[in-house]
């Protein structure tokens, strides 16, 4: 396993390479995901420069990286706390709602951190790198490299499947189960429409913590347990 030390100074040589620009146009995202938050306890795991913050101050923004605090802290945000998503300095369910935006993929052990979110939290929603179809994920690294692309240090797309075996593993059931974006071939052609292929770029998932992990739509079903 890396030290943090390590894994720190790779986010921070990608973070400085990367154009900042290029995450503007997702400003609106970020307001849609903070209006799911703002007014609860909430933290925001992996929350970069702030932007989710931005629009939910009250929500708890935490990073391993100093490099993206100290960003977000010149822009204004006040609620930050340093810590590894892997291993949480906060008690059990000490949160409403934790979220995850675009930040498991990037993680060592993701098992492990998805078991703290749902340690932490009763709600998880988690936006995550989908992993291509058909075994097309083994060239998608060459494919962007030919483009001039770059991954971060650690890049780890997920199947829908194995978000959903993490989950439950740690007690915790989808509610909610969609798509945050599809590939974008208008890097191509800007004639060629968004979400042409279909494939999701993104899992977008609503998860709760219960002991209630199987759906049950016929038989009967104690209604006055709420867990």
């Amino acid at each position: 396993m890396k030290s943090t030390s390590q894994s720190e100074k790779e986010y921070k040589d990608w973070f400085d390479q990367e154009n900042k620009d290029v995450f503007m146009e997702e400003i609106e995202y970020y307001k849609v995901i903070g209006s799911l938050l703002k007014g609860k306890k909430s933290v925001d795991l992996g929350c970069g420069y702030g932007s989710i913050e931005t629009f939910s101050p009250d929500t708890v923004g935490v990073d391993f990286s100093e490099v993206a605090l100290e960003r977000a802290r010149k822009r204004g945000i006040k609620n930050l706390v340093k810590a590894d998503i892997q291993k949480l300095p906060f008690k059990d369910d000490e949160f409403e709602i934790s979220l995850s935006n675009g930040v498991l993929e990037h993680i060592e052990d993701i098992e492990k951190a998805i078991s703290e979110m749902v340690r932490v939290s009763e709600i998880q929603i988690i936006i995550v790198h989908a992993a291509l179809p058909y075994g097309l994920e083994l060239i998608r690294k060459p494919l962007m490299k030919l483009f001039g692309f770059k991954d971060q240090p650690i890049e780890n797309p997920q199947t829908l499947k194995s978000m959903k075996n993490y989950l439950e593993k740690y007690g915790a059931r989808i509610i909610i189960e969609g798509v945050w974006n599809y590939i974008d071939l208008r890097w191509i052609s800007e004639n060629i429409p968004y979400g042409f292929l279909k494939w999701p770029s993104h899992h977008f998932l609503v998860s709760i913590k219960t002991k209630n992990l199987g759906r049950k739509f016929l038989g009967k079903h104690d209604f006055s347990s709420t867990e």
